[in-house]
């Protein structure tokens, strides 16, 4: 009885087991393989994160050395063109393409008419390379103390949305501002005309004024030194008269005094210009005596021609439509050819729109058998598609340097 009790339990536990042994097989695995053996801890299988992270991206590193800027030549001197150089360097791994590059020159005391040169361009620099820039000024800058900024990757605030920057981290280093001395043209020695020694007096120098008692006199400054008290002596038949000049700058500056006369003098009367007589102790030593004495009858005699003044040859300016061009909005850059031999200094120049509105200025300098460039603000005559009128070195206008040849010293130039 005993016994088959004990059968039975044990009968009754094989038929518990038996679902068991189906699902396991004899090597304690799953028979699909794929289950853990039994009593040991699963292994860890990695899921994908919602969010997968971002590799990091390099940015330009641009970099400006403020000490490697040069503006050459040296000195600056007004009127004449020049060269601002700086060198770009790219620190970074990857190419910086469209990287902006602003250049700005102003006067420390900007004088009514003054216009800053501003220039922008775009650039490529290489990864892990230097670039070096050059931006050519041709812009009336005048005599006296300016500042020179450059700017790598950075635009004004106002300008960055149209003008979209390469991202920077460091910008501190793309900047740098530097002091520039412009020579004024009147300096008292240049060397932007000739090496002669050589003043002038012309006929249509001399304007006599009877009932002032005195003659208007213009002594024109050829040479390439500043020149100072020159004797300028009118002779009539019974009156006699000098006066001493005050400082005329080279290349082309003049000055105009006027010489009261001991006696009255009336219309008609002869009277001879002498101005630095040859024989004149103490006087300046010319390398042209020549161009140095007029005669005159009650001013400049009927047909006598222009070009017996002398020196007229030595100018003779032109300019076409196609020397004129807007660099910005409100502005024209002009460029002016001197057919004669002289360099001439602060040639005038006036622009006239279709309603008669004009401005007039000066062109700094003008080399002879070369050109002269320069920049104006024209915002008062600004019209969309208006007509303006440029013309150099009017006869008109004060300063205007004797010229005998005027029919190529009118342009037009239509505005946008």
């Amino acid at each position: 009885m005993r016994r088959c009790l004990l059968y039975n339990r044990a009968l009754r536990s094989m038929l518990l087991l038996l679902p068991l042994l189906l699902l396991v097989g004899c090597d304690g695995t799953q028979s699909g393989g794929d289950l853990e053996p039994t009593g040991s801890v699963p292994a860890f299988v990695p899921t994908r994160s919602s969010s997968t992270a971002t590799p990091e991206i390099s940015l330009p590193e641009l970099s400006l050395d403020a000490d490697a800027v040069t503006v050459l030549p040296q000195p600056v001197r007004a009127g004449y063109p020049l060269t601002v150089t700086a060198s770009i360097e790219n620190q970074s791994a990857i190419t910086a393409a469209d990287v902006p590059v602003m250049v700005h020159i102003s006067a420390l005391q900007e004088e009514i008419g003054f216009t800053p040169f501003l220039e922008v361009l775009t650039i490529t620099v290489p990864a892990s390379q230097s670039l070096t820039v050059d931006v050519p000024v041709y812009w009336n800058l005048n005599g006296g103390k300016h500042r020179v900024w450059l700017q790598v990757n950075q635009l004004p605030e106002a300008w960055e949305a149209g003008e979209p920057l390469p991202p920077e981290d460091v910008i501190a280093d793309n900047v740098a501002v530097l002091d520039l001395m412009v020579d004024p043209f009147d300096a008292y020695t240049s060397d932007l005309c000739s090496g002669r020694i050589d003043v002038e007096v012309g006929p249509a120098d001399v304007l006599p004024e009877p009932d002032r008692q005195r003659v208007l006199v213009t002594v024109h400054n050829l040479g390439n030194r500043a020149v100072y008290n020159l004797p300028v002596v009118v002779l009539g038949r019974d009156a006699t008269g000098i006066v001493y000049t005050p400082a005329i700058p080279p290349c082309g500056g003049t000055a105009q005094v006027a010489v009261p006369l001991d006696r009255p003098f009336g219309e008609g009367a002869s009277l001879n210009v002498l101005v630095n007589p040859r024989d004149w102790e103490g006087g300046l030593v010319e390398d042209n005596f020549d161009n140095n004495h007029v005669a005159v009858t009650g001013g400049l005699q009927p047909g006598v021609a222009a070009s017996e003044a002398g020196g007229l040859q030595d100018y003779d300016f032109f300019l076409t439509g196609a020397d004129i061009e807007i660099p910005q909005q409100w502005m024209v850059l002009v460029k002016v050819h001197n057919r004669g031999t002289r360099d001439a200094a602060m040639v005038p120049i006036r622009v006239e729109s279709e309603r008669g509105r004009k401005i007039v200025d000066a062109i700094p300098l003008v080399r002879g058998d070369g050109l002269g460039i320069a920049a104006f603000p024209i915002g008062y005559l600004w019209t969309r598609g208006g007509v303006l009128t440029f013309t150099v070195n009017p006869q008109d206008a004060t300063g205007a340097l004797p010229e005998t040849n005027r029919e190529d010293n009118v342009a037009t130039f239509t505005l946008p």
